[in-house]
């Protein structure tokens, strides 16, 4: 059965049968279901060798929240599927409340955010298996697979896992697009020299080798659409981008949230304006609930295309936490303030460490907020 195929009949099929089903597995993503997070849900759930439990990726994102990843939905429409082929963060009200709900994490092991949280509370829910290339919590020792390796992309993983199956499915050329557009975005197709790893390169060069007519240039027009795909916000107001790459973490007492944005501070402000930044900011942390609201930008410098990093850090009026959380992490990630303030509620700095993405920026944060 084709990629396509199977998405369109696994859904079709779940809708039709929930109620007498007894037990469902269901493959999600992080919270922030980027192009990583959605591949390696779908890759899992295709390669699982059929038994009598249906198996199905689940975006962990509202359905609504699709059209933020434009990225994803280009890859997805290769493969000829749209939103309402697939299951999202809100559809799973057509479950029985008493089914034994089996869960599969890819790229994260940990159950974070909402979502998670309440699929664990209202299912008989167990975790039962993990791949993953973030740091390891140490949870759901006996999960199987229970995979969590530094690589590029996590799909790297997932391929390599279901690599026999890969390999020996006989794809059309879409699909394989498909399956390999997370690595493409993750490690730049291969030359991001700090985040492309062995088992990247190694599932890639496999899949070329199986599909020789997908050539170099032809994948290398690829990352450059993909990447193009994923840092077009036309249409957009600065909420929207805010959502966009948005991921929740408790610590404790207290909650963080962290957006990874593209663009420079100084292009998002001549954008949107610095007071609607701050408001949608302010707001964003009040709606969450959040202690602290973080937000990473990335771009590369248009004099030298050298890639660069900048943060701010949202916090309480009448409290110093976001200073001093930049403190804390102001040797590791070389913080230097942008703009001088005496405000404690808003904090702007260049982040001169451009090595460390959210995926390494978390941990600190969230490990600093555990101890305060």
């Amino acid at each position: 059965m084709s990629l396509t195929a199977f998405l369109k009949t696994s859904k079709a099929n779940l809708i039709e049968t929930a109620s007498r089903l007894s037990k469902l597995t269901l493959v999600t993503g992080n919270q922030s279901s980027d192009m990583d997070s959605v591949v390696s849900a779908i890759a899992y759930s295709y390669f699982t060798k059929p038994s009598d439990t249906p198996i199905l990726p689940l975006l962990n994102i509202p359905r609504a929240d699709l059209g933020l990843r434009r990225d994803i939905e280009y890859a997805l429409k290769l493969i000829d599927i749209q939103a309402e082929d697939l299951i999202f963060a809100d559809d799973l009200h057509f479950l029985p409340r008493n089914i034994r709900l089996n869960l599969v994490l890819v790229d994260h092991n940990k159950p974070e955010g909402e979502n998670e949280e309440m699929i664990l509370k209202a299912f008989n829910t167990h975790v039962t298996a993990i791949i993953d290339h973030h740091d390891d919590e140490h949870l759901f020792l006996h999960a199987e697979p229970r995979l969590i390796q530094v690589t590029g992309s996590c799909s790297s993983l997932v391929l390599g896992h279901f690599q026999k199956g890969v390999l020996n499915a006989k794809l059309d050329l879409a699909t394989v697009k498909f399956l390999v557009s997370a690595i493409l975005l993750d490690t730049g197709f291969l030359t991001d020299k700090y985040k492309t790893k062995q088992t990247d390169v190694d599932i890639l060069n496999h899949i070329k080798a199986q599909y020789p007519e997908l050539s170099d240039e032809e994948l290398s027009q690829e990352n450059t659409i993909l990447h193009k795909q994923k840092k077009s916000v036309e249409g957009f107001n600065f909420k929207d981008i805010l959502r966009k790459d948005y991921k929740e973490y408790n610590c404790g007492k207290l909650k963080t949230g962290i957006s990874s944005v593209s663009g420079s501070l100084d292009q998002l402000e001549a954008t949107f304006g610095y007071q609607n930044m701050v408001q949608d900011l302010k707001e964003l942390k009040g709606q969450r609930n959040l202690s602290l609201m973080v937000m990473m930008a990335s771009y590369n410098s248009k004099s030298n295309n050298v890639h660069c990093r900048q943060m701010v850090l949202v916090g309480d009026a009448n409290s110093a936490l976001s200073s001093d959380t930049a403190a804390a992490l102001e040797n590791k990630l070389q913080l230097e303030v942008k703009v001088s303030s005496s405000s404690e509620e808003i904090k702007a700095f260049e982040q001169l460490n451009t090595a460390a993405s959210r995926k390494q920026v978390a941990p600190l944060i969230t490990e600093y907020l555990k101890s305060v």
